[in-house]
């Protein structure tokens, strides 16, 4: 069976979001970071592409056209916040964002969670110059919580933690630091849109202003925290004042701690 028409053409519409994005990273970020964005928008634009999800058991499937996505390795970008490096000696870093991102085309563009599978994983390495210590590590990732997983500890569906030991060496030396699965810090999601927009404000801070300079640019991140943020708003707000939405995301799903 071939995907619905009218799916099609909206996977084609946030394919071509993407690429239109990748050009204006070329010219605003440059440095070869467009080229990953393609692996998406090939994802999006293959009419034999669906992309594997969890069902409410939390078992993978990926038999249903309704459900779009891409799934991206190592986009790789410049950190340009050299006074801010510890040790010292470090000279350069670079970020790799990796992301594997899940949606529902019935739930977009209404006050419901957009997205049913979301991995933005972000690794950063610091370089010494003629050093023997190595590469240093550090990186963080805003998770997904799925429905289907129990815990006994607080997941806010969209939740951030720190990594101190990306790579996960079996041995690794913390040295005098502590590394804890929690706390999870309650964050909004973000597609590759917003999530690199978000990596470009803290790790090239003129590079975004450059790049929300643009009126295209600032069009596109308003459409998508339109269809992503706004949603996520409005169900937290709504815990206090209805603001005439109809409310389907459940707010302690995305906030535990609101009593």
């Amino acid at each position: 069976m071939a995907i619905p028409n009218n799916i099609m053409h909206f996977r084609r519409q946030r394919a071509q979001d993407l690429r239109r994005f990748a050009d204006k990273l070329e010219t605003y970020v440059g440095s070869g970071i467009s080229t990953k964005l393609y692996d998406g928008i090939n994802q999006l634009n293959d009419a034999n592409y669906i992309p594997f999800y969890r069902n409410d058991k939390g078992v993978l499937v990926n038999n249903d056209f309704n459900f779009w996505g891409y799934s991206i390795d190592d986009i790789k970008l410049d950190i340009n916040a050299d006074r801010h490096f510890k040790p010292k000696e470090i000279n350069k870093a670079e970020a790799y964002l990796s992301i594997n991102l899940v949606s529902d085309f019935r739930n977009w563009k209404n006050v419901k969670d957009p997205f049913c599978e979301l991995s933005f994983n972000v690794t950063i390495k610091g370089l010494k110059p003629k050093s023997d210590d190595g590469i240093h590590y550090f990186g963080f990732h805003l998770d997904r919580h799925h429905e289907s997983q129990i815990s006994d500890e607080i997941h806010p569906t969209y939740h951030l933690q720190y990594n101190l030991n990306p790579r996960k060496i079996k041995d690794f030396n913390f040295g005098s630091t502590l590394n804890l699965d929690a706390p999870r810090f309650l964050h909004y999601p973000m597609d590759l849109i917003l999530g690199l927009s978000y990596l470009i404000a803290n790790f090239q801070p003129s590079n975004y202003t450059k790049l929300i300079n643009d009126r295209e640019v600032i069009k596109m991140i308003k459409e998508y925290q339109d269809s992503i943020w706004k949603p996520y708003s409005f169900t937290i707000s709504n815990h206090w004042q209805n603001n005439g939405a109809v409310v389907e995301w459940n707010k302690s799903a995305i906030c535990p701690y609101l009593l």
